[in-house]
């Protein structure tokens, strides 16, 4: 009978890969219609046709073929305008601790983003939708001053999901007269429940725009006290393989489904 390995008992906890950097996107080597997508003039199946329809030059010359490679140096133009490859920005995404303040200062008895970040990002970012120095979970940043507009404005409608501890049992019925008695222009709560296999303190809080601050705020104006906060949900992006203290980067589809969300 064999005995059993000693090494699954000793074996270190995995840890969890750190944040790779997006690749910066350039125009060398681009096949012509990747080149053009890239530009926004249309996906690359619409741009192949342009190419084939002879609408596209590169240094003045007609080019027709589509897996032409895009060299450093060539001038692409179409339409009589000359394409370039939009400025690339960052999208990163961090679960958050509570009681970190929302600043990238070096605050003295604090912590702040810079114990988070320190020198490891280069880029000027800002947070969206800035989460309270006492509330945990989901925080996005960029340099996307496009994106950073639409998700601040106070009038955006983007989902979020946030698990909040109570400091008292609630019952449903006490859920759905605060649901239902939301009037608010900044917020919109679609639903809220207790959260499943927890006690009657724990509920979740599905909402349309607004903020941590306008959930709790809502709970404390029906004089219940919100112990914790933690946003599980942020416009489509999880916290999924993204324990609390650590950041990553978005992927290209994750930073097109939030720009159509």
């Amino acid at each position: 009978m064999k005995k059993p390995s000693r090494k699954k008992f000793f074996s270190k906890k995995k840890k969890p890969n750190p944040p790779s950097f997006p690749k910066t996107q350039n125009q060398e080597n681009l096949r012509l219609n990747k080149f053009m997508a890239h530009c926004g003039i249309d996906n690359r199946r619409a741009c192949e046709v342009l190419i084939q329809k002879g609408l596209v030059t590169v240094n003045d010359e007609i080019v027709t073929e589509s897996a032409y490679r895009v060299k450093k140096e060539d001038v692409v133009k179409y339409d009589g305008k000359v394409l370039k490859l939009p400025q690339q920005h960052i999208y990163i995404l961090l679960n958050k601790p509570k009681g970190y303040i929302p600043s990238f200062e070096a605050i003295e008895g604090e912590k702040t983003f810079k114990n988070v970040f320190g020198e490891k990002i280069k880029t000027p970012i800002v947070p969206l939708n800035i989460l309270a120095k006492e509330s945990a979970g989901l925080q996005l940043f960029s340099d996307d001053e496009l994106l950073i507009k639409k998700i601040n404005q106070p009038t955006q409608q983007l989902k979020f999901i946030y698990h909040l501890i109570l400091s008292q049992s609630i019952s449903n019925e006490d859920l759905q007269k605060i649901q239902s008695g939301i009037k608010s222009n900044s917020i919109n709560i679609s639903s809220i429940s207790h959260v499943k296999d927890k006690s009657q303190e724990e509920v979740g809080v599905e909402v349309k725009g607004g903020s941590d601050q306008d959930v709790k705020n809502t709970f404390e104006q029906n004089g219940i006290e919100v112990k914790k906060i933690d946003r599980v949900f942020f416009a489509g992006l999880t916290k999924k393989d993204l324990p609390r203290g650590r950041f990553r980067f978005l992927t290209e589809k994750e930073v097109i489904f939030l720009k159509h969300f």
